[in-house]
């Protein structure tokens, strides 16, 4: 007895075949046996299912596959979500517990992998001295008198990037991709209670080890836009990044003889500069929604600069 033949995987057709085939059938009125003369590589029931299947298909290509069914109901889908917000910590085995083992942990990870949603590791958070906490309290109480008008008078200024969500034990936090740290395409902005900036988009210092942007790009930067922003008496106030501390740019804004707000060392971020670029980045969102999977080329850089300065 002849052993038996290993069948080998038939590969799909393409859309070209598809019409091709379903033309013979439909304008030369050709059979399905006349076909498979024609394409003998093709087996007739491949021609007539395909024949069969034409009204289905949009431009003749292969509609989704509907997959195995969902091990997770809607209810269980949503309480994991919950939970993961509630309690941001919350280990793999917990949320499986929570809905009584019903499914494996893998499930899960794939449940939040389809909503962009997983854990990252939780960045350290600096301890607060006794020193930088009477810094704190020196920096409120000096500002807390303020006045509306005096208020009025600070130039908040920020960079932003514009994405296309330690100790001994690792802590994983959940949040969604769009929310983890990263560097991307990044601008400077600021504004005053009845001015702001243009939106600048900075290039990246080409001649540094590292080719991110430097203190010589936000000197350059300071150059070109403070001395148009600020008036006498007026206030200016930049966040506590190295890159800010540096001495090129301390020296730059002695020069320029700008009055500074200074703030004390790992302060909580309070610059209203904030608001504005996260209600920035939910209008070039909803604006611009071919920015998401544009591929990562100069034509998106350009397209989402100018998101960015409409928005």
């Amino acid at each position: 007895m002849p052993p038996p033949q290993r069948r080998t995987a038939r590969r799909e057709l393409d859309p070209c075949m598809r019409a091709r085939i379903c033309e013979l059938h439909t304008e030369a009125h050709w059979g399905y046996k006349r076909i498979h003369r024609a394409h003998p590589e093709i087996p007739i029931s491949t021609i007539r299912n395909t024949i069969k299947k034409e009204q289905e298909r949009i431009n003749q290509r292969s509609m989704p596959r509907t997959g195995p069914p969902e091990k997770l109901t809607d209810e269980n889908k949503q309480k994991l979500i919950e939970l993961t917000i509630q309690y941001p910590h919350i280990k793999y085995m917990e949320l499986r517990n929570a809905i009584d083992n019903k499914v494996t942990i893998r499930t899960i990870q794939g449940m939040f992998q389809k909503i962009h949603k997983r854990k990252w590791k939780q960045r350290k958070r600096p301890e607060i001295l006794p020193l930088n906490a009477q810094k704190r309290l020196a920096w409120a109480l000096r500002y807390e008198a303020y006045t509306p008008r005096e208020w009025q008078r600070i130039l908040w200024s920020d960079e932003c990037t514009v994405e296309r969500g330690k100790g001994g034990q690792l802590i994983w936090t959940w949040h969604s991709l769009s929310e983890q740290l990263m560097e991307h395409d990044m601008f400077w902005g600021g504004f005053k209670f009845d001015e702001r900036s243009p939106l600048v988009p900075l290039t990246p210092d080409g001649s540094s080890a590292g080719g991110g942007i430097t203190a010589t790009v936000i000197k350059q930067l300071y150059m070109e836009q403070l001395p148009g922003l600020l008036r006498e008496g007026d206030i200016f106030m930049q966040d506590n990044a190295p890159v800010h501390r540096a001495h090129i740019i301390r020296n730059l804004l002695r020069e320029l003889g700008l009055d500074l707000m200074e703030w004390p060392p790992y302060s909580p971020d309070l610059n209203p500069i904030e608001n504005i670029w996260a209600i920035m980045k939910t209008i070039i969102h909803n604006d611009h929604p071919e920015l998401q999977n544009a591929p990562d080329n100069e034509q998106t850089l350009l397209a989402l600069i100018q998101a960015a300065k409409e928005a």
